[in-house]
């Protein structure tokens, strides 16, 4: 593909969602064996896998790492990982970051993600954007996540809510009280 891609605005939304260490594509247009693009590498092997709309969040565990990578319509836009966390309640989420994701140069269109870790108590997590949008999450081996089309209002990034059930019944979080990467970020400033 040899086409500019402008995905600082990903990168931007990547990092303000806290996740740990974020590659982006931000190429101008080179030969398609030298290009950024070509370097992304998308999880080969998903533990788990959501789509919205041609964008493809993959999010697999490697040791104590959660690796995740971005694809929209077939091409990698950004991949990341942060560190898995010890010592879950089991009923308790954590959340890597606020809700983050991916505009579309060429489109406009907007994409969103959020992913985490929940208790071996926990049967479902949803996710509810600050403009409302309530998106079912995948729940697999305690390890959660969620991509949805975002429209195109900024106010779908940012803080959220998180839905969580359990045998007990269903309680609210909002993501700033279980966000482990921004908390981690204040304890060490």
């Amino acid at each position: 593909m040899n086409r500019t891609r402008i995905i600082v605005a990903a990168s931007a939304l990547l990092v303000a969602s806290g996740v740990a260490a974020v590659t982006t594509a931000a190429a101008a247009p080179s030969s398609p064996a030298t290009s950024v693009e070509d370097r992304l590498t998308a999880v080969a092997t998903p533990l788990l896998s959501q789509q919205a709309d041609g964008y493809q969040g993959k999010w697999a565990v490697q040791g104590d790492i959660l690796a995740e990578s971005f694809e929209k319509d077939g091409v990698v836009v950004s991949t990341g990982t942060t560190s898995l966390r010890d010592g879950l309640g089991t009923d308790e989420v954590v959340s890597f970051g606020y809700v983050a994701g991916f505009g579309d140069p060429d489109t406009g269109a907007q994409h969103a993600q959020l992913s985490g870790q929940a208790g071996r108590d926990v049967t479902a997590v949803r996710v509810v954007s600050a403009s409302g949008t309530t998106t079912p999450a995948t729940l697999v081996d305690g390890i959660w996540a969620a991509v949805w089309t975002a429209g195109y209002s900024s106010d779908e990034y940012g803080p959220a809510t998180l839905e969580v059930d359990t045998a007990a019944g269903t309680t609210t979080v909002a993501t700033d009280e279980v966000d482990v990467v921004a908390a981690e970020q204040q304890a060490a400033a």
